[in-house]
């Protein structure tokens, strides 16, 4: 009888162990073989070594100076594979970055691309410029560069791009807040997700920013996701109160407060619901504009609700 108690036992801790793995494979993160399973194989391309996986613990030793960013996007694991184009000199870097989810993805390439960057119409959102292109599809950030491509460059490129992109199931999508963001005068590609130490401060996280231009003069917009209305509100009145002994304090004016800084340049700031709002590095002449796209970023927000 005891024996058979000793082996019911184990019978129940295997198959409990079991379990465990099924539902750590269902949920958990991408896997080594989940990322090598992205690299593809094309038609006249040879790898020219084994690929190399890289996690939070060692990324340093491949984007040394890079990776205090990654990892301050949650980033999880990274494949780089070399691949030669037969009988050429001709070589292609593809290097997939696994930042656990989409937003996440967005963000570190949102701070690594520029407006002015070609667009290539490859995942949510990328470019090719010279012998780079770079994109995000779902949870994923791919960077690819080709050497002594010449005119096939950039068809390289694509071709590799459209390949790997193919493979991911879970295509994900662009961040929906930029929606409520005004259109007049918006930098087109110029949205960025900033998940930690927003504007500075330790107590902001999750910011959303957008530039604008009007003739040579540049500002910004943003929208701070705070998780609840109170939360947004202790927010506020942290920063409000960090700057309340400066020169350049914040003066409330009805519901929103204003701030002209050190620079003489306008900051507008306001709570909707969970999130904060308003602009900032505003020049004296554009104040009443922006004020108006103010006003309608705080309605927009309000019926977002």
């Amino acid at each position: 009888m005891k024996a058979r108690r000793i082996v019911s036992l184990s019978v129940l801790i295997n198959l409990g162990l079991a379990l465990l793995s099924l539902v750590a494979a269902g949920n958990g993160p991408a896997t080594v073989s989940d990322l090598k399973s992205l690299l593809p194989r094309v038609d006249g391309w040879k790898f020219q070594d084994e690929p190399q996986l890289f996690s939070p613990g060692t990324l340093f030793e491949y984007i040394d100076g890079a990776a205090e960013a990654y990892l301050s996007y949650d980033f999880k694991e990274l494949v780089v594979a070399q691949y030669q184009k037969d009988g050429t000199e001709t070589t292609l870097t593809l290097e997939i970055y696994d930042m656990g989810l989409p937003l996440n993805a967005f963000g570190i390439f949102s701070s690594e691309r520029y407006p002015d960057n070609p667009d290539v119409n490859i995942g949510n959102a990328g470019y090719l410029e010279e012998e780079v292109l770079n994109f995000i599809s779902g949870s994923y950030y791919l960077k690819l560069i080709c050497y002594n491509g010449g005119e096939q460059t950039a068809d390289h490129l694509r071709q590799f791009a459209r390949e790997v992109e193919s493979r991911i199931k879970d295509k994900g999508s662009l961040p929906e807040v930029f929606r409520l963001f005004p259109a007049e005068n918006r930098v087109k590609n110029s949205e960025k997700f900033i998940k930690k130490n927003f504007m500075g401060f330790d107590f902001l996280s999750q910011g959303y920013v957008v530039l604008y231009r009007q003739g040579q003069a540049e500002y910004e917009a943003l929208i701070i996701d705070c998780g609840s209305p109170a939360e947004a509100a202790s927010r506020l009145q942290k920063l409000v109160a960090f700057y309340a002994g400066e020169k350049n304090p914040f003066l409330k004016e009805d519901s929103r407060y204003h701030q002209k800084n050190a620079y003489g340049q306008h900051v507008l700031l306001a709570r909707a619901g969970s999130c904060l709002y308003g602009f900032s590095r505003v020049p004296d002449d554009l104040l009443p504009s922006v004020l108006k796209q103010f006003e309608k970023m705080g309605q927009k927000l309000a019926a977002a609700k």
